[in-house]
């Protein structure tokens, strides 16, 4: 079965064009028309809106998500987010609609549920980055039952066993940690991005590497596509300029900063 995701991404490789992988928070508040927002990043730029289910307790997440969870979590619930992540699909049938959860939520509803969940909900993808190594297998196998891709979170310290099941597993995109830690703004760019992408497309990987966590501004996602990563993933950054009134500018502003080479 052919994913949005992965044909998407195959003909804008031919293009030489980068992907933009743009967080979006379910059932924030802060995101009043939660349609309407969704259409304000795909017109400016996004290639995927990376829709954040709301967890209580999200330790991979720097200050700004987090807020953003827990203001979302004092109205609303998981069920909420899937039925907005219809609502979504409904409006943009075309459009690429990944999810970015928690294990723990994943093994509260059960693994068969989830993905379950996830397909009738209309999503392409789902990245859950703490789901413990021993259950990946269990949900790649649930996700590809209905045409998902289960999305690989590809460490800043990558390891022998990390590249082994990149190189043989890895679908859609590889989200490359670009931080030593935590999501959230940071003043510089890391040289270790280029150093694993290089690691990576040495390997014979040719799923798109994408960096993430940190980078937040044009100039940043620049510089991550000059050390070779083939997009980049932006967060808490868009969080911040949506609550300063400037949502749409930003996110236009991180498109405009990727070149595209016309091949």
């Amino acid at each position: 079965m052919a994913n949005r995701m992965e044909t998407t991404f195959q003909a804008m490789a031919e293009k030489g064009e980068k992907i933009l992988v743009a967080y979006y928070p379910l059932c924030d508040p802060l995101i009043e028309d939660q349609v309407a927002w969704a259409g304000t990043y795909f017109e400016n730029g996004a290639t995927v809106l990376e829709m954040g289910i709301p967890y209580v307790d999200p330790v991979l997440d720097g200050a700004t998500v987090r807020a953003s969870m827990a203001r979302a979590l004092e109205e609303h619930d998981v069920s909420d987010a899937f039925k907005v992540i219809a609502e979504l699909r409904t409006a943009y049938p075309d459009n690429i609609l990944q999810v970015m959860t928690y294990y723990e939520i994943i093994d509260q509803m059960g693994i068969e549920e989830f993905a379950k969940a996830c397909a009738q909900a209309g999503a392409d993808g789902v990245l859950s980055p703490n789901t413990p190594a021993e259950v990946v297998p269990a949900l790649d196998e649930e996700l590809s039952k209905h045409g998902l891709i289960n999305l690989r979170f590809s460490p800043y310290h990558l390891t022998p066993e990390a590249e082994e099941d990149l190189k043989q597993n890895a679908r859609g995109y590889i989200f490359q940690q670009a931080v030593d830690g935590a999501t959230g703004a940071q003043p510089t760019v890391s040289p270790q991005i280029g150093v694993n992408v290089k690691r990576l497309k040495s390997l014979g990987i040719t799923t798109p590497v994408v960096a993430g966590f940190g980078i937040s501004n044009g100039e940043q996602v620049a510089e991550a596509i000059g050390m070779g990563a083939d997009g980049c993933i932006v967060g808490s950054a868009i969080l911040t300029a949506i609550e300063k009134g400037n949502g749409a500018e930003f996110i236009k502003s991180l498109r405009d900063a990727m070149p595209c080479f016309s091949k």
